[in-house]
């Protein structure tokens, strides 16, 4: 008996020992502080179930507060605090307490219906508090630069939050939402949280009963549009099942699959973010089939993490510490363990999920930010301000050149550099639509270029210094920035003086701002068309220095100076002026208003210059023809750097070889011989303003442009527009060459990207104005500048001009569906002139066509062939005879006709009634002769496509004598044969057409533009020029196509397109008429979105390998 006790009494000490030994070892082991900042914004109630989860476990695995207490479920959070009655506090967010983790568990907010326990109904009601704000954005911010990590979960970009959060919040995280969530529900019938509105919704929007029943899912999107997915018929029994890639397995170092049953949202992640886990839909064919109609994945990132260099987030796209059921025990250790080996999978609950992914998953994120709060991760060290005089410098104006500190001594650098704007396709600069990750790859892409420097013109999107800080704190050489301060340029013009006390006003406040900017400390209100938004990274080390204002109007100087005679010189604290004009005296007190403000508030100097270009340059040029370019001076010299400006002061100028006229006419400049041996014009000018100079002097714009369009000519070539990418990297290298051996500071290229929204001269009027962005205008010069393209369509998936049909194929579009016939009383059958097919499509830049000829194998032979298109693109007008001289006609108007007669021969033509460049100028500014056809419709006549480059001219001084130039125009009609594919080694940027001469394949390009369209993505054109007048504009009814081949005439005409000898029709004739209903309309979809992608150009390899060989003293590496 007493033996027995005893083993009873074993057992019973065994039992509560092995019971007490994990309360022991929970008890024995350390806590740890890590303080964590929680943002719960829907608590309507005190079970505090959207935090709960985490609380938990930040109290199982022993992180305490500061105070080394517990975290407290209902005291331990910001947002909405329930009391009694339906009464509430709410605790704002406020994170000055140096958090080390802040979570944002749930920002959908509480509605009265909450409150009075109908929620569970999923009925809408008035928001009583919640979303983010921009207040919030401040305080995230604030703490994120300061170290703190971030979580955020579900529905943090979704209602209520504000737009401007959102966005901000997007660019913190590294991701992007597409405006869906969605939901597993174990009965679709209702009950349980299927919301009401979800079926009202669905029921309006589809003027269905809602009556599915069973598991499924819910789908809804921002705008309300509701998808429902049912089980058996588009899913099967899985569900949603949440999966950790492989970078997620290292992460958290074991392997996760379980199911996911809650509300999660559909997002992407950018560049630069890693995905940890992906959700995997379980979708049936059917399923399938119906996501991808509206745009949803069946696999979509679950976890995104974006570790930068100042601070690491985590994004859950799931509502995952959203739990009532954790244990209100936590002091055991091993209870995840002994929770996870009893939680099973299920569509009913969330439990498996908790403790099988969410705990392991949070475990790992807490020991690592516990981890980085003991060691900190270090920056780069690529860069050393010096402190001298208690001002610091991040460079200096030296003698020839700016100058950083290196190796203990002042060193020059020569600036090699790139001019960035805020455009891309679809947006205006000033939407400030450019991304963190947009931003942070051309940061990348650019100093693999071989640059060291930016230039921006203005205050940009908080992104960009974002981005900047990110990348020059992993990069080995930093990129610098030369800063611009913009001026409010309307108000300029207006008032004629810069001395205008609204005007000033206003530019000292755009000062101010941006100097806060760049030491990140600065706060701007959303306002149309600028940059705003909460700056918090501090990029003063890397500004190289301010260029302050833009390109002067020289009238502007000239009101200026008259208003303000007699003015006496400035003396500043930083700047004074000798003998200087009003104007000049004026840039004086910019520069040192900028100086006091920012040595004053952060005691910090950096070199400073203001723009300037030769239009008010300190040169007299007797070649000018037009007075505005020469009419004044605005003259560096005589503005002074005072001792207590340490970082000094340079010159800045934009010089580009074409313009103003007189680079192409001023002897002493069309006469200088370079260091080549070479007459060089643009080398000539850079040593006339080098010499006239007392300190450095920074080419801080140059460019040519790969654009198909042309606007100036240079005499020795660089045109403005008209080269291809290879020919654009070849100049503008020609051109920094010159730049650096005649002893200027370096030099920045204009510009960095493509810039669509952009316009010149002598194509603005041609388009919408309130369109530009969203299509791509070859024609335009000012929008190919860029050494990095947009292209329209997917990488790899757009039309390429090469001859070979695999990329129609693997687009998927059809031959036209036209039958066409020889014209045997016209020509003999030639099997080579017959036409198999044709194609036709376009994109946000080009119309495409392809012609598949009829004899297979051997070459095509354009002594034997031509073809010709035809077009009608508007109603009413349009020639009806058909051309070349076959006494065809057609009852439809042709009103375009791109004819191919082979390399050097083929052209677009325009009926002479619809020539907008002759309507221009001859009709309207009476530049061009009068011809009596041309306001006539159906007068027979085609006319070559022309662009003008300059109107009619006297250039005073060239040799001793006036020259009189007549109006220049140049035929921009007239295609380029060659190969449009990228890939190919023989590509050619500006390739108008190209063949196969083994499938006689002829695939034909032709720009929006040379078509009279105004704006492809709105299908409107230019109307009746000679009835509605010049601006008019109607929306086509589409685009009628014929094709025509012909045998050519042994003496081809070149004043007319097409040939007589009519061979084949497609469509076919009816006797001998082209009837217009045979013809094929090609009709397209308007867009306000589109698809584009970016590529470095030819020229950015040329510069490339430029920039690593050139350095300071001008000699190569």
């Amino acid at each position: 008996m007493k033996r027995s006790w005893i083993h009873w009494a074993v057992l019973l000490f065994i039992i509560i020992a092995a019971a007490a030994t994990p309360m022991a070892v929970w008890k024995w082991k350390p806590s740890q502080v890590l303080n964590v900042a929680v943002l719960d914004k829907t608590v309507p109630d005190e079970t505090f179930r959207e935090h709960k989860g985490l609380m938990w476990l930040l109290n199982y695995f022993k992180y305490v507060k500061n105070d080394r207490t517990a975290y407290s479920v209902s005291n331990d959070y910001f947002g909405y605090v329930p009391g009694a009655e339906g009464s509430h506090t709410v605790r704002e967010l406020n994170l000055s307490d140096n958090y080390d983790l802040l979570y944002i568990a749930d920002t959908y907010g509480v509605y009265k219906d909450d409150l009075k326990h109908t929620a569970m109904h999923g009925n809408r009601s008035d928001k009583i508090y919640g979303g983010l704000q921009t207040s919030d954005i401040k305080q995230i911010k604030n703490a994120i630069y300061q170290g703190t990590s971030l979580i955020a979960e579900f529905n943090t970009f979704g209602s209520p939050t504000d737009a401007e959060a959102k966005t901000a919040l997007y660019e913190i995280m590294g991701v992007r939402w597409s405006g869906w969530i969605g939901r597993y529900f174990p009965d679709l019938a209702g009950g349980g949280e299927l919301p009401d509105w979800a079926k009202s919704n669905y029921e309006k929007q589809t003027g269905r009963k809602w009556t599915f029943q069973g598991p499924g899912f819910l789908f809804v999107k921002d705008d309300d549009q509701v998808a429902v997915l049912e089980e058996g018929k588009d899913t099967g029994k899985q569900g949603n099942v949440f999966t950790l890639t492989e970078k997620g397995k290292t992460f958290v170092g074991t392997s996760i699959e379980t199911r996911y049953n809650y509300w999660f949202d559909i997002i992407e992640a950018e560049d630069n973010t890693d995905i940890l886990a992906d959700y995997h839909l379980d979708l049936t064919e059917a399923g399938e089939k119906k996501l991808k109609a509206l745009g949803i994945p069946s696999v979509f990132p679950a976890v995104i993490k974006n570790a930068t260099s100042v601070y690491t987030s985590y994004y859950f796209a799931g509502d995952y510490a959203d739990s009532n059921d954790v244990p209100a025990f936590y002091q055991a250790s091993w209870l995840d363990f002994a929770f996870r080996l009893m939680a099973w999978d299920s569509g009913k609950n969330q439990q498996g999920f908790y403790w099988k992914a969410y705990t392991p998953l949070m475990k790992r994120i807490l020991e690592d930010t516990a981890q980085k709060k003991q060691q900190p991760q270090a920056a780069q060290d690529n860069t050393h301000p010096i402190t001298a005089g208690g001002v610091t410098m991040p460079a200096k104006v030296g003698g020839e050149y700016l100058q950083i500190y290196q190796d203990n001594s002042w060193k020059d650098v020569l600036i090699k550099g790139v001019n960035m704007g805020m455009g891309k396709p679809g947006k205006f600069p000033g939407e400030t639509a450019i991304t963190r990750a947009e931003y942070l790859r051309w940061f990348k892409y650019i100093g693999e270029m071989n640059a060291n420097a930016i230039r921006t013109y203005t205050i940009n999107p908080p992104a960009f210094y974002e981005a900047l800080l990110e990348y020059n704190s992993k990069a080995s050489k930093p990129l610098y920035v030369l800063h611009g301060v913009w001026i409010n340029e309307e108000k300029l013009v207006s008032s004629q003086d810069v001395y205008s006390k609204e005007l000033w006003a206003e530019y000292v406040e755009e000062m101010k701002r941006t100097v806060d900017i760049i030491h990140g400390q600065a706060d701007l209100p959303a306002k149309p068309g600028h940059a705003s938004g909460t700056y918090r990274a501090d990029i003063s080390k890397y500004v190289l220095g301010w260029i302050l204002g833009i390109e002067w109007d020289p009238e502007v100087v000239v009101g200026t100076n008259d208003k303000h005679q007699g003015m006496p010189d400035f003396n500043g604290r930083y700047f004074r002026t000798e003998n200087a004009s009003p104007f000049e005296a004026w840039l004086a007190s910019t520069m040192d208003e900028i100086t006091v403000y920012e040595t004053e508030r952060y005691k910090w100097q950096r070199p400073i210059s203001f723009t300037n270009w030769p239009t008010t340059d300190i040169i007299k040029h007797p070649s000018e023809p037009h007075e505005k370019e020469d009419m004044v001076s605005v003259n560096p010299n005589v503005i002074w750097a005072k001792p207590t400006l340490q970082a000094g002061y340079f010159a800045s100028y934009h010089v580009y070889p074409y313009y103003p006229d007189f680079m192409n006419y001023e002897t002493k400049y069309t006469d200088y011989v370079d260091f080549r041996g070479e007459k060089n014009s643009y080398a000539g000018y850079l040593h006339d303003l080098k010499k006239l100079h007392r300190m450095p002097v920074l080419i801080a714009e140059f460019g040519i442009p790969a654009s198909r369009g042309m606007t100036h000519r240079n005499v020795r070539g660089w045109n403005q527009g008209g080269h291809n990418e290879q020919e654009q990297g070849e100049n503008n290298a020609h051109l920094f060459t010159d730049i650096t051996n005649e002893g200027m500071a370096g030099g920045l290229i204009f510009a960095w990207q493509d810039e669509w929204f952009k316009r010149t001269w002598n194509t603005m009027d041609l388009d919408n104005p309130d369109r530009r962005p969203f299509w791509s205008n070859i024609q335009t010069s000012e929008q190919y500048f860029g050494i990095m393209a947009f292209e329209p369509g997917e990488p790899k998936q757009g039309l390429y001009v090469d001859g070979d049909p695999s990329d129609w194929t693997n687009a998927h579009i059809s031959p036209v569906p036209m039958k066409g016939a020889s014209v045997k009383a016209l020509d003999s059958d030639d099997p080579q002139r017959e036409i198999k097919q044709i194609f036709v499509s376009h994109d946000a830049r080009n119309v495409y066509f392809r012609i598949d000829f009829g004899q297979d194998g051997g070459p095509l032979d354009w002594s034997k062939t031509g073809a010709t298109i035809l077009l009608d693109t508007i109603p009413n007008q349009g020639q009806h005879r058909i051309p070349g001289g076959s006494g065809l006609t057609t009852d439809a108007g042709i009103d375009f006709a791109i004819d191919l007669k082979g390399p050097n021969q083929s052209r677009i033509w325009v009926d002479s009634y619809y020539d907008s460049t002759y309507y221009q100028y001859a009709n309207m500014l009476k530049m061009m002769p009068w011809l009596d056809y041309a306001n006539q419709k159906d007068n027979g006549i085609f006319h070559k496509m022309e662009l003008v480059l300059n109107r009619e001219m006297d250039i005073p001084n060239v040799r001793g004598r006036s020259l009189h130039l007549p109006l220049e125009t140049y035929e921009t009609g007239q295609l380029r044969y060659g190969n449009g594919n990228p890939d190919s080694q023989s590509f050619d940027s500006l390739t108008d057409v190209a063949f196969d001469e083994k499938t006689n394949i002829v695939e034909v390009r032709i720009p929006w533009q040379l078509l009279n369209v105004k704006d492809p993505s709105t299908r409107e054109i230019m109307s009746d020029l000679w009835q509605k007048g010049f601006h008019a504009a109607e929306e086509t009814p589409g685009m009628k196509i014929a094709v025509l081949t012909y045998r050519p005439d042994s003496q081809p005409n070149e004043d007319a397109p097409g040939g007589k000898h009519i061979s084949y029709a497609m469509p076919g004739l009816t006797g001998k008429v082209l009837r217009s209903k045979d013809m094929f309309n090609y009709q397209w979809d308007k867009w306000e979105t589109m698809v584009y992608h970016e590529r470095l150009k030819q020229s950015y390899y040329i510069l490339q390998d430029l920039y690593e060989r050139i350095e300071v003293p001008n000699q190569e590496k």
